[in-house]
């Protein structure tokens, strides 16, 4: 039989009734799943390109079954010259396949405007809040243009998810972008919608008490969030000649603490996502062997984690394993876990930054790979004169001790801290009499900082004073590094005493120089003669002014601006005052404490 039938035979199994019926058939929520060993046909047709899809079975006890692919829809036979690799070759091409020239990718689009495009010779839809032109991937879709056109002109992110929800859509239609979809119409004064012409011009210059439409979330930054029923995660894999990633969808902005254990066998693996009160186990037992250390890439705002593992043979499997996921609600005290434990950290490297302040970066002793959520903050213990004592301290990005620029894409697996020296500090002094290769322990990831709270925000101002600083640092990665709702503006007014108070400036600086969205004031109360820069401790005058310059011919007003607090108690309490009085309201700042 040649190698042609063979193909068509399979593929008269994959679609038969009976297997089609059963992928179909109700599943039984349990909170332990397992998914099936899959064989996807794209393996054995491209070779080197991998794509895996993963078919997660609830049944109790037994896998359900589907196509090869995990996919029950019916698929068309596509014209010569309209594969997915051709697809690819046409958005490598140069190309413009949204026909917007050098406006692709930054417009904002609202419904109405979306709905205009609804055709097959000028189709638009939106998924997951951005707009593709997808008017020249109709003969490529391998559903149909009949089917692709249920989605055209509207927001088809329900239709996606309930079809292919696995598919990556954003490398697909990478060149097809347009913009995002936005709900109000930009040119629409937003002020006067919502108050009145007479309101929204004296809302300019008093302050004003918070309606619906300037809360950005239904709890104070201050409240902790009630978990939700915890749910598995949604997973997809993919792999190259000599390396297996395995991806999962957590929820946008959710901000999770992720944990990867180092395999004792080679060969299987525990990923941990902790976030929102929910603690998610998923164990994977990958095809063959894999080896050590793993690489994470996280993208907060849309909740995508990839962990990508080297093979220690270099072939293309036929599948990625086997995967086990457990989910649960263990309340809204935490991150996730149930209690709060304590790990081993060890220092690799410590380097002072001035007379009473080091840095320190530390590992796992156990080999996990950790990612902290921005934000948040843990506890370090140490035995003093006989006595368990412990201190909050805020993990900063190791990039400090070089240069301290953005770069997210890989996340860092090492821990930074920034640690100030004071006389009378026990714990202080017992974490900077430390050394290389020397050992401390800490707790999980404290704090109640809710990342949901920045969605929709573009502008900011951050209040620190000495160290704090520290949960500043990946604030401000983070926040330039914002691919959806990008950062406009971010304006740090940073307090200290003197000038050899001032903590990682040569860093700053540098940050500033290269890019030009953020703007650092240093504000010493016992500046030098010679000091040509602010002086004085926080107040509402200086803040004012840095604001009307911060928003000048921005577009922006008071109400635009999200701002963060961290230093001393005194401080912040004095800070909150000040940020009130020039016209901020409670829910448009948050505080950092321990």
């Amino acid at each position: 039989m040649s190698a042609d039938k063979k193909l068509r035979e399979k593929g008269k199994d994959r679609k038969s009734p009976t297997r089609l019926n059963q992928f179909l058939a109700p599943k039984t929520a349990t909170s332990k799943l397992q998914i099936p060993v899959l064989v996807p046909p794209v393996l054995k047709q491209v070779g080197k390109l991998a794509v895996g899809v993963a078919s997660v079975s609830t049944s109790a006890g037994n896998a359900s079954s589907g196509s090869a692919t995990g996919n029950p829809r019916n698929k068309v036979a596509l014209q010569p010259g309209h594969s997915l690799m051709d697809w690819i070759r046409l958005g490598s091409s140069g190309k413009d396949l949204t026909g917007l020239g050098a406006r692709a990718g930054t417009l904002t689009v609202t419904k109405t405007e979306l709905a205009k495009h609804n055709n097959k010779h000028d189709g638009w839809l939106s998924i997951r809040g951005r707009v593709y032109c997808i008017t020249h991937y109709f003969p490529f879709h391998p559903g149909g243009e009949e089917e692709l056109m249920r989605g055209v002109g509207v927001d088809a992110t329900s239709l996606f998810d309930e079809v292919h929800p696995w598919v990556n859509y954003e490398q697909i239609l990478q060149k097809c972008l347009v913009g995002k979809l936005v709900t109000v119409d930009p040119s629409i004064n937003k002020e006067a919608l919502f108050y009145g012409e007479q309101q929204a011009q004296s809302a300019k210059t008093d302050s004003f008490s918070p309606t619906k439409s300037d809360v950005l979330s239904p709890t104070s930054s201050a409240e902790p969030l009630e978990p939700e029923p915890a749910e598995p995660l949604r997973f997809d894999w993919i792999q190259k000649t000599g390396s297996i990633s395995v991806i999962f969808y957590t929820k946008a902005f959710s901000n999770p603490l992720v944990q990867v254990s180092k395999p004792e066998d080679d060969q299987s693996v525990t990923i941990i996502f902790c976030y929102d009160g929910s603690m998610l186990v998923n164990d994977i037992k990958f095809h063959a062997k894999i080896s050590w250390p793993c690489e994470v890439n996280m993208v907060i705002e849309t909740g995508k984690v990839e962990v990508v593992f080297r093979k220690c043979i270099g072939v293309i499997w036929d599948t990625y394993g086997v995967l086990q996921q457990q989910a649960k609600s263990v309340g809204s005290g935490s991150l996730g876990s149930p209690k709060q434990y304590k790990s081993t950290y060890v220092i690799n490297k410590k380097s002072q930054v001035n007379y009473n302040t080091w840095m320190f970066s530390l590992h796992r002793k156990d080999k996990q790979k950790v990612i902290m959520p921005i934000g948040r903050h843990f506890r370090i213990y140490g035995v003093v004169d006989g006595t368990e004592m412990s201190r909050s301290y805020t993990p900063v990005p190791e990039s400090v001790f070089d240069s301290f620029l953005p770069n997210r894409a890989s996340m860092n697996h090492n821990m930074g801290l920034v640690i100030k020296r004071y006389s009378d500090g026990k714990i202080s002094r017992f974490i900077t009499d430390k050394n290389e290769e020397d050992e401390i322990e800490m707790s999980d990831p404290l704090g109640l900082f809710n990342m949901k709270l920045l969605e929709k925000r573009e502008t900011f101002l951050m209040l620190a004073a000495g160290t704090g600083i520290t949960p500043m640092l990946n604030l401000i990665i983070f926040l330039l590094e914002r691919r959806v709702k990008k950062c406009q503006f971010i304006r740090l007014l940073f307090f200290n005493r003197t000038e050899q108070d001032i903590l990682l400036s040569t860093q700053l600086e540098q940050l500033a120089e290269a890019d030009k969205r953020i703007k650092i004031d240093n504000v010493l109360s016992e500046p030098s003669d010679d000091w040509k820069g602010l002086k004085g401790h926080v107040n509402a005058q200086l803040i004012e002014s840095c604001l009307q310059e911060h928003l000048q011919d921005t577009g922006y007003t008071i109400r635009s601006i999200y701002g963060f607090i961290c230093g001393p108690p005194k401080f912040n309490e004095k800070s909150k005052q000040e940020l009130t009085s020039v016209g901020l309201n409670k829910e448009q700042f948050h505080t950092f404490g321990g």
